[in-house]
């Protein structure tokens, strides 16, 4: 006994889950937004309800009784339906009803409901762009949309709700660090539910904006669309670009970070690129730290107007500078670029040794380590007192050749002349050897 009552469980069980609806009519195709496998649910949205017929399938040739719910399944009532073999269908559909074939206190019935989205299309009134006190960064976007929620219940007398999506479409700027240049793009924001009310970040240039919707509209071939007014743009986004074409010599001390500067002298240029014609000013700034100060201070030694600044930096120290861009009807300034550039102290080293003519490219050739020298002359001198050899190029050196033939090895004087990054003339000397290994 027990197995037969299995067995027939096994047959509803079967039977229940390869039954199938299937929905036509309407204008165009049917959409399945909704498939609620929970409740055993799907909700279907159609334009119109011209011709609509909602057909049952199933595994037997048993009566197919219908039903239709408007609250829950639990208060159903019959709807007459035709019936061929094992499949059965129902004309009379109505907008905002669930459909059924079975039982509801079945567990295992499931369920149809029908929303005619022609009566749901929705209405635009208003758009508009709303600048507050951050208007330099973000808008809000104000519209005015009615439209009635697409509403259903479960079979459990539970109410619920499709969302509506809209798109609200507009033109803004964006930075391609490749070409270096602002190129046109649109933007697309989409929001569900209400809309009154859309912040979005302020655009780069003058557009208009678009709203349009919702996805049920668009997906029937009929979508609703409001355009604003032009709307003139105020922000303003800056990029700075600093460059360099001096190379260090590899005997010339540096920092190691990827920070801005080393020894001087060093000349950068630094262009500046904005939302043009929103951008309308430019001015470039360079402060150095007070080295007096003992809160950091910056004094400002240099503003200049234009997009290109190109600034020879000769003295040691911690620098500042800034761009600020400033809009076209001066509402709005970017400062938002600023770079730190650190000048190296002057420093001259002198080796104690090298070996020239004895290991070729290891030491073979005397170089004095520097940073920051505005002038420069070596001198190198025997123990005599005879001049031997002059430079004045501090990243060249001495190969230890006098009239082509190398000198003996001993003791040699050098004497290096310069002027620091301050300007001031100082000397240092040093003795060094000269070394070559015995063959």
């Amino acid at each position: 006994m027990k197995r037969s009552i299995v067995f027939v469980i096994l047959i509803n069980l079967f039977l229940s889950l390869t039954a199938q609806y299937s929905v036509s009519g309407g204008s165009g195709m049917p959409l399945l937004e909704k498939d609620d496998s929970e409740n055993r649910l799907k909700v279907y949205l159609l334009n119109g309800l011209s011709g609509v017929r909602i057909s049952y399938e199933s595994s037997t040739t048993d009566n197919h009784q219908w039903y239709r719910y408007q609250m829950n399944a639990n208060n159903a009532v019959p709807v007459p339906s035709v019936q061929t073999g094992n499949t059965s269908y129902i004309t009379d559909v109505q907008d905002g009803y669930g459909y059924f074939v079975g039982l509801p206190t079945h567990p295992l019935t499931s369920y149809v409901w029908i929303i005619d989205y022609s009566r749901y299309f929705p209405e635009f009134f208003n758009l508009e762009a709303l600048e507050d006190d951050d208007k330099c960064e973000y808008l809000t976007i104000i519209t005015d949309v009615e439209a009635t929620p697409l509403n259903y219940n479960t079979p459990y007398g539970f109410p619920e709700n499709l969302p509506r999506t809209y798109r609200l479409h507009y033109e803004t700027l964006e930075w391609d660090e490749n070409s270096k240049q602002f190129f046109q793009k649109e933007q697309i924001v989409e929001r569900s539910g209400l809309i009154s009310e859309i912040p979005i970040k302020a655009p780069l240039c003058d557009t208009y904006f678009t709203l349009s919707g919702d996805q049920f509209a668009e997906y029937f071939g009929f979508p609703q669309a409001i355009r604003s007014d032009l709307y003139q743009a105020v922000a303003v986004e800056a990029i700075g670009i600093p460059e360099t074409t001096k190379e260090h010599a590899i005997n010339e001390l540096q920092n190691t970070s990827n920070a801005l500067g080393g020894s001087a002298p060093i000349e950068y240029t630094f262009n500046a690129y904005a939302n043009e014609p929103v951008a309308g000013l430019y001015f470039w700034k360079i402060s150095q730290l007070d080295s007096t100060s003992t809160n950091g201070e910056m004094k400002l030694i240099v503003r200049y107007p234009g997009k290109t600044l190109r600034y020879n930096f000769e003295q040691d120290g911690v620098y500042l500078v800034e761009l600020e861009v400033i809009g076209r009807n001066s509402v709005c300034v970017n400062t938002s670029q600023f770079f730190n550039v650190n000048i190296a102290n002057t420093v001259i080293k002198i080796p104690n040794a090298f070996s020239p003519g004895s290991s070729i490219g290891v030491n073979d050739e005397l170089r004095i380590s520097f940073s920051s020298v505005m002038s420069f002359k070596a001198s190198i001198y025997n123990k005599q007192g005879n001049l031997l050899f002059q430079w004045n190029d501090p990243t060249k050196g001495w190969d230890g050749r006098v009239n082509g033939k190398f000198v003996p090895t001993g003791v040699y004087y050098v004497i290096v002349e310069y002027k620091d990054s301050s300007g001031k003339s100082r000397s240092m000397s040093k003795a060094v050897n000269i070394l070559r290994s015995k063959n």
